[in-house]
């Protein structure tokens, strides 16, 4: 059987987790209406069919897949030697922003796990 003081130390870093994680999609979010509103992106479903969700120290993305084909930098076409690349725009909505916010979450959770960050989540709890 598990002993208090680690259960109770589980709980904490549970909701250091889902702080972390809920403060980073806000982030990410921001970024990424930021971006899509600055570039002048027409259709309202740029924004709104991204879904984000927090659950049991969990972060689930959705996005249509539009958002990752629209971040590619070039087309290749033909067959064998034949390629040709056809430049076109991209637009870094989802690489940049996703995997820039994946390395804050991995720093804060490998090294946010503080002294302090515990007495601040016991007063959470009290």
């Amino acid at each position: 059987m598990a002993k208090p003081e680690q259960n109770h130390d589980d709980i904490l870093q549970g909701r250091l987790i889902k702080r972390v994680l809920v403060t980073e999609v806000k982030e990410i979010d921001q970024a990424q209406v930021k971006y899509i509103a600055g570039k002048g992106f027409k259709n309202p479903d740029w924004l709104s069919a991204r879904v984000f969700n927090v659950e049991n120290n969990q972060l689930e993305y959705k996005q249509r897949l539009k958002h990752r084909f629209v971040d590619m930098k070039r087309i290749m076409k033909g067959k064998g030697k034949a390629k040709t690349k056809k430049p076109k725009k991209n637009h870094p909505i989802y690489n940049r922003i996703i995997w820039g916010h994946y390395n804050n979450v991995v720093r804060e959770l490998k090294y946010g796990y503080t002294d302090a960050v515990k007495e601040e989540m016991k007063k959470l709890e009290e």
